[in-house]
């Protein structure tokens, strides 16, 4: 085990050589050193003396008293040794580092030793531990200082110099109210008694004066610690900078007025729901809408008590699908609302999810009168789609009592080529009649579906003529044309066709007859075509004297349209023209 090391400073023998045996008998190491003055301080500096013993004079020697000075710098404890031939009072010398030895009797020599090594140990631990306390106190993350009973600053650390500019001399013995703003100089006077008077502080809030003239927003916690006797002793505070924290809370409140203008100013009815289906917040065109207050609403009632049983079971499982996957469910849709007098309303409603939470927002517009409007413009259009489809029956049924009457006139003539020319004109009235029966039994009254109006006029001609249908071959694409076209074109297809029945195959000899309608692009195509005697060379076919050839030409330009002839195989007739914007070509 070892020793502690101990300097022995004596300049008679006699009581060195005494102490000496004595230590040496209790296990101590000893060092020897005469001198005094700045060598004895050496002499303990080398040695790492951990006590010291000091003979201490018969009278006040001034070499003693600086000796025992600097010695005391080193915080080693000493220990002074009385001579027995004398006794001295010690009250100048008794402090933490100076113990007095009456006697060399081993006990006390022995409890001297151990009493000042032990104190000296806990000392050391003392001051290791202060400072510790003071390095953690000066390097603390939080400004921190302390205040004596009349609030004079005592002590500051160096984030609380930092935050407000100051040098340490310029804070230290200044009442703290120097460093406030003139209201919280007053805040500050007034409860700096409470404070003492609680013996802790918490969340009170100043604003400092830096040095540089800037403010800083604190907020202050503190304790009050006492002495043994249980008097105030001095304040522990800390303050942390809400500068920052004040500047986002006024921001977060002016964002949050912000949106709350616009959510009550939005014009269209708008609640919020939270997960659990209540409305927590509704604005005021919500309770216009329902007829129910605010205060009747918001976190008492559900959004399930405004809707309609018919619509709820739906409206229900789109909430719950929505909440798992809000794109699995439409955003927008109509539902029926009860309001307060139980009246029902047509509402067109958005429902979205607020990001991050389970909240959802609906907007609510009431569109009651837009249905109403729309179930009178419904009502107003079937009666005029009643009256449409009479007019198209009535134009048909007098197409075809003025067909019935030529047909009837033909019977009293004698000339065939008259006869003649009253079917051909009885065929011509026919197109047309077909065009407003078709009109008459469709479903839009404004469009038919040439390729099966078509179809049947070249069916109806054959029958007329007492061809046989199937030997006319039919290529047709869907094609929908309004009356303005519907009519030209079937007169045109009239001609052409019954031109080709007339004149194609001599002798009733019967070939090949084909019925073209297509489309390509922007543009309509009609084809008649046959591989018959073919159309003569010398009849210009644009400037004939034939009738059906002129009325032909003359729809085409009303088309704005053209023309082709085909000479090369049989006869082949085809017609273009623009489809115009009024068409539709996918039906």
């Amino acid at each position: 085990m070892v020793k502690e090391r101990i300097l022995l400073v004596f300049k008679e023998k006699p009581l060195l050589i005494k102490l000496w045996h004595v230590l040496e008998s209790l296990g101590y190491e000893t060092i020897y050193g005469s001198s005094f003055g700045k060598e004895a301080l050496n002499k303990a500096m080398e040695s790492h003396s951990d006590l010291i013993f000091i003979e201490n004079p018969p009278e006040e020697d001034s070499l003693y008293l600086e000796t025992v000075e600097l010695l005391k710098t080193l915080k080693i404890p000493m220990i002074t040794v009385l001579n027995p031939e004398y006794e001295k009072p010690f009250q100048n010398f008794r402090d933490n580092y100076l113990y007095p030895l009456r006697t060399l009797d081993l006990n006390e020599v022995r409890c001297s030793v151990e009493m000042a090594i032990h104190t000296s140990k806990i000392e050391k631990k003392l001051r290791k531990k202060e400072k510790r306390f003071k390095t953690l106190y000066r390097e603390a993350p939080l400004a921190y200082q302390s205040l004596n009973q009349e609030g004079f600053i005592i002590e500051v650390n160096l984030e609380w110099l930092e935050k407000l500019g100051y040098d340490r001399e310029e804070v230290l013995g200044h009442w703290f109210g120097d460093f406030l703003t003139p209201e919280s100089r007053e805040h500050f006077r007034t409860n700096f008694p409470r404070f003492k008077a609680a013996g802790k502080i918490s969340g009170v809030t100043f604003v400092m004066l830096c040095r540089d003239g800037s403010r800083l927003n604190v907020s202050f916690t503190g304790r009050i610690s006492y002495d043994k006797d249980g008097n105030f002793k001095q304040t522990h505070c800390i303050f942390q900078d809400i500068t920052e924290q004040l500047k986002i809370e006024k921001a977060l409140k002016e964002s949050k007025n912000y949106y709350k203008a616009i959510f009550e100013n939005r014009g269209a009815a708008t609640i919020i729901v939270e997960e659990d289906d209540r409305i927590s917040l509704v604005n005021s065109a919500f309770e216009k809408l329902c007829g129910y207050s605010r205060d009747e609403v918001e976190c008492k009632m559900t959004w399930q008590q405004f809707v309609s049983d018919k619509d709820i079971d739906l409206m229900e499982e789109y909430r719950r699908l929505r909440l798992a996957d809000q794109g699995s469910v439409p955003k927008s849709y109509e539902f029926e609302l009860v309001d307060r007098d139980n009246h029902v309303k047509n509402i067109f409603l958005t429902v979205s999810v607020v990001p991050g939470t389970s909240k959802s927002l609906f907007s609510l517009m009431n569109i009651t009168k837009l249905k109403d409007t729309e179930n009178e413009l419904k009502n107003s259009i079937k009666e005029k789609d009643l009256l449409l489809k009479e007019v198209h029956h009535r134009v048909k049924n007098n197409m075809q009592i003025i067909s019935s009457l030529l047909n009837l006139q033909s019977n009293y003539l004698q000339d065939d080529k008259i006869r003649t020319l009253f079917q051909e004109s009885q065929n011509r009235i026919r197109s047309m009649a077909m065009v407003h029966e078709k009109l008459y039994k469709s479903e839009s009254m404004s469009k038919i579906d040439f390729k099966q109006y078509m179809s049947d006029l070249v069916d109806s001609l054959s029958y007329n003529h007492r061809i046989n249908p199937d030997n006319i071959k039919k290529k047709m694409e869907p094609v929908l044309f309004d009356v303005e076209t519907a009519i030209p074109c079937g007169l045109i297809i009239n001609e052409l066709v019954t031109n080709t029945f007339k004149h194609a195959f001599p002798d009733e000899k019967m070939g090949e007859i084909t019925v073209e309608l297509y489309k390509d692009n922007d543009t309509v195509f009609l084809k008649v075509a046959d591989n018959g005697i073919g159309f003569p060379e010398d009849i210009d076919f644009k400037n004939t004297k034939s009738l059906g050839l002129k009325l032909v030409n003359s729809l085409v330009m009303q088309l704005d349209g053209k023309i082709e002839l085909d000479r090369t195989k049989g006869t082949v007739f085809t017609v273009s023209f623009p489809k115009s914007d009024e068409d539709e070509c996918n039906p």
